[in-house]
């Protein structure tokens, strides 16, 4: 695809205004003496960047160089804008001293439009330098096409503020994607067939591969590297990445003395693919279940999708571990021992009513709704916690045992959990009307304060996917759609700050 896109239509430099940042009468310091200028530019990987090149005569007394890109006329998210320090472009190889010149990255282009672009230099003596230009960035008819064109069922407008202008897509079919929240595409990458277990850190997006143990750095010119994992008793990544407390939080499937272990491993790893820590939620409830006196046999079944983790999250607050069994609960856990805190889930399934000690660890619902096939855990600004909940019972029930219950529609579901107490109360969730059933994959985040990013990645029989920015009145920012079959337009949907970057 790469090869492709570098013979479309070249980006087209179109305008060239340079001034100074500072007064006539001020005296112009480094800025002026550096003489930087725009001398040409070059495409990227993709249509979503272009690669400038600037001519500067002084690069030692550079402080950074930010560009930012003008919204379409119409739309409502916030510019994309990104500055690099001296450090990041001398390390990065941007700056060639042979040539007095530097190549700067922009990305987050609008494919197929001309772009207007404002690129600013600071000197350490605080004095600036700018331009402008305009550049045609060339369409985009890659693998993830489909997002090229929402149904816009609510357009973004100035009559209500979502808290959010990017989303990152993780997806089943192509690499993560972004878009802004007006549904245009601003960026995506190339070359792997999957991206549900990727996380934006720094200036990269890691992906974990969902057919081997390696995980890839793409950055954002949409290069990437990959690295493979220091152990090879892992086989695969799958459903999600999340920062953790000291490196990235990975599902990991693997194979112990010939045994499948699906979906029941957490793992912590390094950005260079060490492993850290390591969580096994067989291990660590067949020792729970049997010092409560129950047997485990009948709930830990290896080589069974018993569990079915599709989520977890670090918690710096009390330096714990909140994991999503689709199967069974959400069930918090000591990041350092490891040990069981309390479970929180549908309790007619076969963990709460079978199983005394389990039964003693379940949170007691108070109020609203419990969490059924729940995904996408996080915190919210006021540490409640927050998911998507599903509403489909389990599919890989124990045998003689049910699936417990099923609803037919889905919500985002916020809670308040008092430890101390031992209870749960839903104190904020979203009915659509008329109801939308999403009951696999799918999201929600808190944007800002208040206000909410919702996803249906399986709406429409499983055919639809719907994003939503909504408030806690209920109120709709936006809401578009896109054709998907399961969860391959969209597995999770989160805010990501693609405007006002800083890269160190």
């Amino acid at each position: 695809m790469k090869i492709a896109l570098r013979s479309l239509l070249p980006l087209l430099l179109c305008l060239l205004i340079a001034a100074c940042g500072n007064s006539d009468d001020a005296p112009q310091g480094q800025a002026e003496a550096a003489r930087l200028g725009v001398v040409g530019q070059a495409p990227g990987g993709t249509p979503f960047v272009a690669n400038l090149t600037l001519s500067l005569e002084e690069f030692a007394h550079l402080a950074s160089v930010s560009f930012a890109i003008a919204a379409k006329p119409g739309t409502f998210s916030k510019p994309m804008a990104a500055t690099y320090s001296r450090a990041w472009l001398e390390r990065s190889g941007a700056w060639r001293p042979g040539e007095k010149q530097l190549v700067v990255p922009v990305f987050g282009l609008y494919a197929g439009y001309a772009n207007q672009l404002a690129i600013s230099a600071t000197f350490e003596d605080k004095s600036r330098h700018e331009a402008a230009l305009t550049v045609v960035a060339p369409a985009y008819a890659g693998p993830g096409a489909v997002y090229n064109t929402p149904e816009v069922r609510t357009p973004r407008s100035a009559a209500a503020a979502p808290g959010i202008d990017y989303m990152l897509i993780k997806n089943n079919f192509t690499a993560p994607a972004v878009l802004d929240s007006d549904g245009n595409l601003r960026w995506i990458g190339d070359n792997v067939p999957s991206s549900a277990a990727t996380h934006f850190s720094g200036d990269a997006f890691y992906v974990g591969s969902s057919t081997t143990p390696d995980l890839y750095r793409f950055d954002l010119t949409g290069a990437y590297t990959t690295i493979p994992l220091a152990s090879t008793r892992y086989t695969n990544f799958h459903h999600d990445l999340t920062r953790g407390k000291q490196g990235l939080l990975a599902e990991l499937d693997a194979v112990d003395a010939g045994v499948q272990k699906i979906e029941s491993i957490l793992v912590e790893i390094g950005a260079g693919g060490e492993i850290l820590k390591e969580w096994d939620l067989a291990q660590i409830f067949r020792a729970a279940m049997r010092a409560g006196g129950d047997d485990p046999s009948n709930f830990v079944r290896d080589g069974v999708d018993w569990f079915h983790m599709n989520s977890a999250i670090y918690v710096p607050a009390d330096d714990t571990l909140l994991i999503s069994s689709r199967e069974n609960f959400v069930v918090k856990l000591d990041y350092q021992t490891g040990r069981i805190k309390w479970l929180f889930g549908d309790t007619t399934k076969h963990w709460y009513v079978d199983y005394p000690s389990l039964r003693a660890l379940a949170l007691e619902l108070t109020a609203g709704k419990a969490p059924i096939g729940q995904h996408t855990l996080s915190i919210a600004s006021n540490g409640e916690l927050l998911l998507f909940n599903n509403g489909l019972g389990n599919l890989n029930p124990a045998p003689g045992t049910t699936s417990g219950v099923s609803r037919d529609f889905s919500t985002p579901s916020r809670y308040v959990i008092d430890e101390q107490a031992g209870t749960a109360a839903e104190v904020w969730t979203y009915a659509a009307e008329p109801p939308v059933l999403s009951d696999i994959c799918s999201s929600t985040y808190e944007t800002t304060p208040g206000n909410y990013l919702v996803v249906y990645a399986a709406a429409g029989a499983r055919t639809r996917a719907r994003f939503l920015g909504i408030d806690s009145a209920f109120e709709v920012a936006f809401d578009v759609e896109y054709p998907s079959l399961n969860c391959a337009t969209v597995f999770i949907a989160e805010p990501i700050a693609f405007t006002g970057l800083v890269f160190d």
